[in-house]
């Protein structure tokens, strides 16, 4: 892509599940600025984030997300306790979204752990940059 080519990715809706405000919000900036998305919701907690789906599921007017951002430390349940409960309520076999988690370091833990969830398709060290986000679309052929 050259200096005057502008790539302009499409997605109907991110969700962003952090419990920290501030990255919330700046994230909520840089997709906002890259144009990637005609919806950006945002949850702080696994809890509000699977109400929040579960209220998507009924609605007409909100697309369910087509990308997560997901935390994985988080308190009380963490990013791959969301992972299990997205898994045990069907949301990867009805819906085509794709999940990528936030950290802060790169534990071979959480990356061994990640691959057993075929809707997680990397990670992304906070903060969210521009390029970190085009890298994910395009893995993912968007």
């Amino acid at each position: 892509m050259t200096g005057n080519q502008i790539r302009m990715y499409k997605l109907n809706h991110i969700l962003i599940v952090d419990d920290d405000q501030i990255n919330n919000l700046f994230s909520q900036i840089i997709l906002e600025d890259a144009s990637v998305s005609r919806l950006v919701s945002m949850c702080q907690s696994v809890s509000e984030a699977l109400e929040f789906l579960q209220a998507l599921e009924g609605s007409q007017e909100t697309a369910f997300p087509d990308l997560i951002l997901l935390d994985i430390s988080m308190p009380s349940l963490d990013g791959f306790d969301f992972l299990d409960r997205y898994y045990s309520l069907g949301y990867n076999k009805r819906h085509k979204t794709f999940i990528s988690m936030f950290t802060s370091s790169e534990e071979q833990e959480h990356l061994s752990r990640a691959n057993k969830y075929d809707v997680v398709v990397g990670f992304v060290k906070k903060p969210l940059s521009l390029p970190a986000l085009f890298n994910i679309l395009e893995m993912q052929g968007i």
